[in-house]
């Protein structure tokens, strides 16, 4: 992004990844847990588009965020002291909440998108758990990476050189109203869709009703 710093650019793509995973997240609360009938998921062509092209963008923004990630975990590990990467902060509580962390949470959404493209069956009968464990890990990514970045656009003993301040993202005093907005509009999307979901059942319903 034209004028971004490269932090604040990897917490803008993990910003779009918890936003696309809170409205899939809506989508299948409605059918596994609001409505009860988990066939939702396919049998409402309202639900199965969203949480589909919505998993499908969180998947893609996860993966971007991964590939950021790991490689500056790496590069801070294989050229400690070097300036091209992030450095290593192992001293630091909000660095190491978010890096160690990272890792189970990875597990868990790596295993689900694994089921999602070649075990359906397994997935949607391990759905009510996994679906869940899948948005906390996603909520845990988003906000540890928030607050170890806004961290940083300050000076820290373990991070003298700062992050530029945001372009893009709110200024530090308003960090935690960025943290909340992912939740807020994806939760907003997702109602939306499931308000206009929940017509096409009642309107299903009420043809059978006729018949």
């Amino acid at each position: 992004m034209p004028g971004s710093s490269i932090a604040e650019f990897n917490t803008i793509i993990t910003m779009l990844g918890m936003l696309c995973a809170t409205v899939q997240f809506i989508t299948g609360f409605y059918a596994f847990f609001y409505k009860k009938k988990k066939y939702l998921i396919k049998g409402n062509d309202m639900i199965f588009r969203a949480h589909r092209g919505f998993g499908g963008l969180a998947t893609a923004f996860y993966l971007l965020g991964l590939f950021a990630g790991l490689s500056g975990f790496l590069g801070s590990l294989i050229f400690l002291g070097n300036e091209t990467f992030p450095p290593l902060e192992p001293t630091s509580p909000s660095y190491l909440i978010h890096v160690i962390g990272s890792f189970p949470t990875m597990v868990i959404i790596l295993f689900k998108t694994y089921l999602s493209y070649f075990h359906k069956k397994t997935l949607y009968r391990r759905m009510k758990y996994l679906g869940p464990a899948t948005f906390i890990s996603w909520g845990y990514t988003w906000v540890t990476a928030a607050i170890s970045y806004y961290l940083r656009t300050q000076p820290l003993p373990t991070h003298p050189k700062p992050h530029a301040a945001p372009l893009y993202l709110l200024p530090y005093e308003w960090a935690w109203l960025q943290i909340l907005m992912p939740f807020i509009l994806g939760f907003i999307i997702g109602y939306l869709i499931v308000r206009k979901a929940d017509k096409i059942e009642k309107k299903k319903a009420a043809e059978k009703s006729k018949k």
